[in-house]
């Protein structure tokens, strides 16, 4: 990333303000220690859990220069999620999102996917440094029907990989639906089912309508890769009674818009009760 790209990463995020100097100063100091040092920096995420910087990792650098990468969408989950309820972690990568909610769910609660192997092992291992069990992380793609499928296989996490991406370097994965996970989590109330696939989204809800349609996750948050919201996701979440919406640029669900990155989508039942 160039020093223009990391200084406009730093200053624009909502959570640096009265710090943006300091913010600064630590996107320097972490961009000399990862030319030197190889191996991983623990640091503490803003809610005290622990967290693995890698010096090859996307994710470790948006940590490094903001507590919360995504500061509108996070704290907008925040606010909504109840302790205990499920989150459903899809396309995980190394587990940021989850890491950052955990306080508020308890990590027994969590269930994340992640098919890429290094990712994966990232994974687990920020996992491990918490002390948490990893029972519930799955080293596999999800999507409509079980199966197998065909992932990239980098050598560092990537923010791009997705399923059937062509590439050199390769890797066969198991291939799951959510709708045939249900039982793993029945008897609790799913908060939040977050999907980041890489435009492989469609495939995901096809296999979680029971998920969607029985289970009712008071709050899903999912990626748009086009800046619209693609016509099959849109009748999916019709036949399932979901509304879709965007945050503003204040975090405030927007009702008008789809043009967002990250959308989310609720229960119609609870759309009143916002």
């Amino acid at each position: 990333m160039s020093v223009g790209l990391i200084f406009k990463s730093v200053w624009r995020n909502p959570g640096n303000r009265g710090q943006r100097f300091d913010r600064l100063a630590r996107a320097a100091a972490w961009q000399i220690r990862k030319r030197f040092v190889a191996a991983p920096h623990v640091i503490a995420l803003p809610n005290g859990v622990r967290f693995n910087a890698w010096p090859d990792c996307v994710t470790s650098s948006a940590l490094m220069y903001s507590d919360w990468p995504e500061f509108w969408e996070l704290h907008f989950i925040r606010r909504r999620l109840q302790p205990g309820e499920v989150i459903i972690d899809v396309g995980a990568n190394v587990g940021h999102i989850s890491l950052l909610l955990a306080d508020v769910v308890g990590a027994e609660n969590i269930f994340a996917f992640e098919p890429t192997p290094v990712s994966f092992r990232r994974l687990t291992a920020n996992w491990l440094l918490n002390h948490w069990s990893t029972s519930q992380l799955y080293n596999c793609a999800v999507g409509k029907s079980a199966g197998t499928a065909i992932v990239g296989d980098p050598a560092r996490p990537e923010t791009k990989n997705a399923v059937g991406i062509t590439s050199e370097d390769t890797v066969e994965v198991p291939l799951v639906s959510l709708d045939s996970f249900r039982e793993r989590w029945r008897g609790r109330r799913v908060g939040l089912l977050v999907v980041d696939v890489e435009g492989y989204e469609p495939e995901v809800f096809a296999g979680a309508e029971k998920l969607l349609g029985l289970d009712r996750p008071r709050l899903v948050m999912f990626e748009s890769l086009d800046g619209s919201l693609a016509t099959n996701i849109a009748a999916l979440f019709d036949r399932v009674r979901f509304t879709v919406f965007q945050l503003s640029e204040h975090g405030e669900p927007d009702f008008e818009h789809l043009s967002a990155q990250n959308l989310f989508a609720v229960p119609n039942e609870t759309v009143g009760s916002r």
